[in-house]
């Protein structure tokens, strides 16, 4: 899968950075409990406890990511418009930044995100349709909701199913799954996948779907423009839930979204 994010220091394509690789930060194993296990009455994680170190190596200033977090409900610090979102043990938070959220169930790796080997779920404020191989945002298409759906609804490179509208946090909008259909994918030189969307400011990203790397994702409308919350489901166990995208929904369906 072709992933570039704000959590990258450069270009990752399927086999990760070149020279050493992206660090990886192991999210210990635990058997996995449902979201409903978390008490109501859970704490609510603030600015005041968020200003802990993040653990993620791989960013600077601007992440206020928890790190392995408990069972619970927590609000981003960052992340805007801000998140509420409550998770089960052994999950982790490794970004809280401006136009990037992203969490990581148990038995997942930092630097299996990159290389196409973990499960995870991202929240991204601000994202638009691809320029052909070009890693940037397509001035042909308009860079909204409606926009970013109608291209992906005709590119030729992808399949789309399990298509219906959605609302997750008080913001509506279309949940889709997404597998390579053209094996050529997009036809890049640099692999063998069709990108799905970019990042527009405070947003960094650029992400795509490959043949063993399917995507579900959630596109909600942000005013005009896409905000979008993914689930990649990473071949042969990328975490400890069988069912990564039945498991993510719970968690999914617990986000609350809020004005910043």
């Amino acid at each position: 899968m072709r992933v570039v994010t704000a959590i990258l220091s450069c270009v990752v394509v399927l086999a990760g950075c070149g020279g050493g690789g992206s660090p990886t930060a192991v999210i210990p194993a635990a058997t996995p409990a449902p979201a409903t296990a978390a008490s109501s009455a859970a704490p609510t994680i603030g600015p005041s406890t968020a200003a802990r170190r993040c653990p993620n190596p791989e960013v600077g200033t601007g992440n206020d990511c928890l790190g392995p977090i408990p069972a619970g409900s927590y609000s981003t610090t960052r992340f805007s418009p801000t998140i509420t979102y409550t998770v089960p043990d052994g999950w982790a938070n490794l970004e809280d930044m401006a136009g990037n959220f992203l969490l990581l169930p148990p038995g997942s790796q930092l630097g299996g995100v990159n290389t196409g080997t973990s499960d995870y779920l991202g929240v991204y404020t601000w994202v638009v349709a691809p320029e052909h191989c070009s890693g940037r945002y397509n001035p042909d298409v308009e860079r909204t909701f409606d926009g970013l759906v109608g291209w992906l609804e005709t590119d030729p490179a992808v399949t789309l199913s399990n298509v219906h509208d959605v609302t997750v946090g008080g913001l509506d909008g279309v949940v889709m799954d997404i597998a390579l259909k053209d094996p050529a994918g997009d036809g890049c030189s640099d692999g063998t996948y069709a990108d799905v969307y970019v990042g527009a400011n405070p947003t960094s990203l650029v992400h795509a779907v490959d043949r063993d790397y399917p995507l579900r994702i959630y596109l909600l409308r942000n005013g005009d423009k896409a905000l979008a919350v993914e689930l990649a489901d990473a071949p042969d166990g990328g975490s400890d839930y069988a069912d990564w995208f039945g498991s993510a929904k719970q968690v999914v369906d617990s986000l609350d979204f809020a004005s910043s």
